[in-house]
């Protein structure tokens, strides 16, 4: 089986079948699931709710770390859902059955003493 490959490092070619993983930092939250890489998408720039409110975000705050040079937010979805830049690591769907392992994630160390 493949392994993991970070978002830091490489993303997947648009429409590629693939895993994705997602572990919240601060909610009991975790994906793992199968799917496809949508790409890249602007930061909701323009976005109308059901309610025809503008409810675009990030672009439109003259601080957002989007907006110089943007190339917008990675998406990750399959049939339960879409993630928009939350997904950490992914893999190729070789058509396995079997669910692969969680990768291997190495948490901030929150308890760890100031540096000097």
């Amino acid at each position: 089986m493949s392994e993991w490959i970070s978002v830091e490092d490489r993303y997947p070619e648009k429409g590629q079948k693939v895993w994705y993983f997602f572990e919240s930092e601060n909610l009991p939250v975790r994906i793992l699931a199968r799917g496809e890489f949508f790409g890249f998408e602007g930061c909701y720039e323009g976005y109308v709710d059901a309610k025809g409110n503008d409810a675009s975000m990030g672009c439109k705050l003259p601080d957002c770390g989007y907006r110089e040079g943007c190339t917008g937010i990675d998406y990750f979805g399959s049939e339960r859902g879409v993630l928009g830049g939350d997904v950490t690591h992914w893999m190729p769907d070789t058509g396995q059955e079997e669910k692969p392992e969680r990768p291997e994630v190495k948490a901030p160390d929150i308890l760890a003493p100031p540096v000097q």
